[in-house]
Order: structure tokens, then sequence, then C-alpha cells
């Protein structure tokens, strides 16, 4: 009978499940695993951040529709859950793996030691340590189902040194390798015929529609389905984070942005009869299903894979639990049985929604320092439809959020609903790894930057080149202005000018200061050509965005 160690067991089951690619910083409780993992065709990508790790394999795990794995050992594993709960608001389904001191020294002071599962439990859709080798294959059968199936979500697996030197029976693998009947269509969730039925009636009689698609839509969603769908209804289309790009903004439907602040098109949901939301949570971003921001007398139709989600807040009118691709589909080959009539509520929305990009434009005047506007329409003058942009800020990239125009799938994303800023750099190289073919650039706040500016030495050492556009206003942006809207004064909120530029040369990355708007387009130009990341360090003039307008008059109640 051939032997094999517990370490040697885990990449069986990694490569069983497809992983080629893995994040992590190594230490003592992991040493084993990555002893063995180097001989093997694994990409290893090593950060200089725990977090940041599991931030590039949230990116990366999201883009491919796939897990993304993450190793480190203990004290990085503390350093690992805050990048956990930003992939849960994300729903990436990251696999977190750390080690562990020997697992019969546990709980006698053992090296580092601390309650790893007990602490990853809050952040994960599910924590568990494994207690034996021949155990390995089923937990981790255990963690990738768990993360892929429902709304989709990271896991953690602590695997103790002990347990991955130790040497078991090859055959152990055996009775837990994948079927070659089970792929990813047999983790999903289908609708019933009769909810299908329903959901199209309510649509089809309505006067003044609206689909909004969120996460569990980007999940799971084919593009086809959704164009046929959309084009055959003229149901108007709005997509956030990864629902984003589903259907292009020039697409015929397309609305753009589906988030209220930044489209005035979006804030016309007030007037809809009939919202389908698709793998969308009525959580504070959209008023917890209640009016504003909907329609007293609307009806909400809600898709999602995860029950729990539905009916959390109010009282659902159709409640449909499945996965949001299946669901599409079906309604997408179903539309023939419906006579669909447009009309002008489309083209109103159509007309809102560009009105407001035109204002949004006249804002760039060609002054210094420079609007952040400036840098929108720098961006939009030097990429194509296929390259990847990535917003992360409390305020300044919310302008370009706004009006860079996201025309294919997954070409786009944004902090999660946690908030939780200084992602961008960390989810720019996941998606470089995740796609090496196409240009990546990062529009990045000065405040949010500070946070895993260090991993520019990752891209650099591992050959993952993107383009950072860092908006140094000297500020913490969106706080700031909700302090003086608020309160009159600002508490904490100030910065001095960071010289990134230099400190990008630093990590041997490229780095430039720019401070005039004529010089912008031609510095990301030249950025998008070359081998290595560049970074870009624009000094924008300090106003507040149309999201930190809303938060101050949200909170003083005198909107909505």
């Amino acid at each position: 009978m051939t032997k094999i160690t517990g370490s040697d067991l885990i990449i069986k089951c990694l490569k069983m499940y497809g992983v080629d690619t893995i994040f992590g910083i190594a230490g003592d409780h992991i040493l084993h695993l990555l002893d063995k993992l180097i001989d093997q065709d694994f990409r290893m990508i090593d950060g200089r951040h725990e977090a940041a790790s599991v931030h590039m394999a949230n990116a990366y795990s999201r883009i491919l529709r796939k897990p993304g794995v993450v190793m480190s050992t203990t004290p990085g594993h503390a350093n690992a859950l805050a990048g956990l709960a930003n992939a849960m608001h994300s729903e990436a389904p990251v696999i977190n793996i750390a080690g562990s001191a020997d697992s019969t020294n546990i709980g006698r002071g053992a090296m580092q030691e601390f309650d790893q599962i007990g602490i990853a439990n809050p952040v994960t859709k599910g924590s568990w340590e494994i207690p034996s080798a021949e155990r390995i294959p089923e937990y981790i059968s255990l963690a990738f189902r768990t993360a892929m199936e429902g709304r989709r979500g990271p896991v953690h697996l602590t695997i103790p040194h002990d347990i991955q030197e130790s040497v078991v029976d090859e055959e152990v693998f055996e009775r837990f390798e994948k079927s070659s009947l089970d792929d990813q269509d047999n983790w999903l969730t289908y609708p019933s015929p009769v909810q299908v039925s329903k959901c199209l009636d309510l649509l089809n009689n309505a006067k003044k529609p609206m689909i909004i698609a969120g996460l569990g839509a980007g999940a799971t969603v084919s593009p086809k389905d959704l164009d046929k769908f959309l084009l055959k209804t003229n149901i108007p289309f709005m997509g956030v984070d990864t629902a984003r790009g589903l259907v292009g903004d020039s697409h015929p439907n397309s609305l753009g942005i589906g988030y209220i602040p930044l489209n005035k098109a979006a804030q016309r949901v007030n007037e809809c009869d009939v919202v389908l939301l698709l793998g969308v949570k009525l959580d504070y971003q959209l008023g917890f299903g209640g009016s504003p921001p909907f329609a007293k007398e609307g009806v909400i139709i809600s898709v999602d894979p995860e029950i729990s989600q539905i009916n959390r807040p109010r009282t659902i009118d159709l409640a449909i639990n499945s996965d949001v691709g299946p669901f599409v589909k079906s309604i997408a080959d179903k539309i023939g049985e419906f006579k669909w009539q447009s009309d002008n509520w489309i083209k109103s929305l159509k007309k809102t929604k560009q009105d407001y990009l035109n204002e949004m434009d006249d804002l760039a005047d060609n002054s210094i320092p420079m609007h952040p506007m400036e840098i929108s329409k720098a961006i939009r003058d030097s990429i194509d439809d296929d390259t990847f942009v990535i917003f992360d800020g409390g305020d300044y990239c919310h302008y370009s959020r706004a009006t860079v125009p996201v025309e294919n799938y997954l070409r786009s994303m944004y902090v999660s609903s946690f908030g939780m800023i200084g992602v961008g750099l960390p989810y720019a190289i996941g998606a470089k790894a995740a796609m090496p073919d196409k240009k990546v650039v990062l529009v990045v706040g000065d405040g949010s930057l500070g946070f895993h500016v260090p991993e520019i030495d990752t891209s650099v050492r591992h050959n993952l080149p993107v383009t950072v556009i860092v908006g140094n206003n000297s500020l913490w942006g969106i706080d700031y202005w909700i302090q003086k809207g608020l309160y009159n004064r600002d508490v904490w909120t100030k910065l001095d000018q960071t010289n990134y530029e230099l400190i990008a040369k630093g990590f041997g990355a490229n780095g430039v200061i720019v401070d005039k708007p004529m010089d912008l387009k031609k510095e990301i130009k030249k950025s998008l050509q070359t081998s290595k990341i560049s970074l870009i360090n624009t000094i924008v003039k300090k106003i507040a965005s149309p999201v930190a307008d809303a938060a101050v008059t949200r909170k003083l109640g005198t909107h909505g």
C-alpha cells in the first residue's frame, strides 16, 4: 500500500477541485505543506500581508467563478480575518487554510495558540479543524461545496502541523475522489416552473418594471441568457458589483450602475410597479426594502440562492429560492409564451441616465487642482472595453465609478457592502492573476492605498503589472465630508500629501506625480504599455462626491 503524507493528501484534493493558483504568506505552521507544494505545478503568489492575500483570492475567485485558495500560519490567520469578513460581504468562495501547532499540544499553551476555528466562524460560511490526516479529503470536500453552494462565500480550515506530516495510506483519498458526474452544475439550485410563470406574469403586466442584479447574479448568470431576455422584454436593467457588465452599459436595456446615489435613473426605482431583484440583498443600500427607495404599492420579486436572505427585512411579494443563473435561463426560455409591449418607460430612464452623465462630465473644467472627473475622462479616453477597472475609496473614486462604462462581464470591481477600503491593490493583483492577458486599472484614494501599499512589491515580484491611479486629496474623504456636513468640523480625517510615486519606485515599480489634466491622459496611456506596475499620483481637488452628499442629507433627514 502506497504511503503519503497529509500534505500530499491536501495537494491531491486541491488538484481534484481544479486549484492551480495559491495565495498566501509563509510561516512556521505551514512549512511542511509549502515544501510539498513547491514541487507541484501550482502558481504560488506570496503577498506582504495575509488580509491582502485573502483579497487577492477574493477577486480571483469571483472573476473565474471558482474557489480561490489562500494559506497562512497561525498569527497570519489573525491577520487574514479582515479579508475573510470582506469576502463574506463580497460573496467570494475563498478557501482559507491555516496551519497550527501540533494538535497534541493544543490547549496547554502551544506555540502561537488561539481559537482559530471560533474566531473564523462569524466571518465564514463554515470553519473546521481537520482532526486527522485520514479525514483531510472529507473536510476539503465539505469546504469546497460549502463555499460554492447557495450564496457563495469563504470557508476556513485549520490543519495542524502534525496532521500535515502524518503518514497515511493513499487509498483514503479514493472514497472521496470526485465523481465524473459531479461538476459545478450539480451545486446549483433551480426554480420551480410555477415560480417562473408567476414572475413572468407579473413582469408582463407591469407598466414600469425594472431589474436590479447583484452578487448572486454575477456568480452564476450567463450574459447570453440575460441578453436574450432583456432584448425581448424591453425591461430596464441595472447591475451592482459583479453583475455590472452582465450586459454592457451601452446595451439598449442598460441603465448602468444600480447604486442609487450615483445614478439618477436608479433613483426612479420609486416609480416602479414591479422590481425584480436578482441575487440582491435588501440591505441598507436599498433602504431595507422600504419606501424610499421603492414605491409603497410596488411589487418586489426576489430571486436568491440563500433562503435565509429572503424575507429578512420585509415580506417579499414573490420569493424564489434559486440560483440566479438557472432562473434567468428559465425565464429566457419561456419569454416566447408572452407578448411584450415596448413603451416610453425605458426611453425616459435612458434619457435620465444620459443627462446625469453629461452633468458629471461638465464638472471637469481643467482647473488645478484637478476635479476627480478629469480622472474619469482620462481613463475613458485611454482604455478599451476589455480593460478591468477597480474602484477603491470612500469618496474620490465614486466620480469614476459612476461614469466609467463597463461593457464586458467581469471587468469591474468595487469594495463590498462591508465598506472595507484598501482592497483595491490586492483586488487588482488578483484580477491580473486571473486574467493575465487583460489590462488592469485601479482607481484608488490616497487613504485607501495606504492600507496595503507594500503589495506593489507583490506585483513586481510576480510580474503582475497593473496601472494605479491615486486620487491624492490628503483626506479620508467620505468621513471628512460627513463630519463637516453634520458637525461643521473634522476629527482624524486629514492626511498629509504622500509621495506615493516615490514609494512605488522604492518597490521597483514605475511612479510619477501628475497635477495637470493635460498630462494625465498621456501618463495613463504610457502606463498601459509598460510591463510592470505603474503608479500615477494625481493631485485632486478636495470635493465631496454624490455619495458623501447623499450620506449627509440622509443623516440630517433633509432628503427621503
